[in-house]
């Protein structure tokens, strides 16, 4: 078996609204999202709002390793 490591979190808040609306309801806490490297310390982040949530939840795996200071060869994110 072999071992892995966590390497990286992806943290997302999904936020709250409001249902009183007919367009769905009005943001009280708009969704959030932050990324953080555990090789080499970095926090990308936070984003909000759902569009730039979503468009950051998307790329920032891809995107992180490729500007990481720290060797991703080998290393698995969660």
């Amino acid at each position: 078996m072999t071992a892995l490591r966590i390497t990286a979190a992806l943290f997302v808040d999904l936020g709250r609204r409001t249902k009183t609306s007919a367009d769905g309801g009005t943001w009280v806490q708009p969704p959030r999202a932050r990324y953080e490297c555990l090789l080499c310390r970095t926090t990308e982040g936070p984003v909000k709002g759902p569009i730039a949530v979503q468009e950051f939840v998307a790329r920032i795996r891809t995107d992180h390793p490729a500007n990481c200071t720290a060797n991703h060869q080998g290393a698995h994110a969660a």
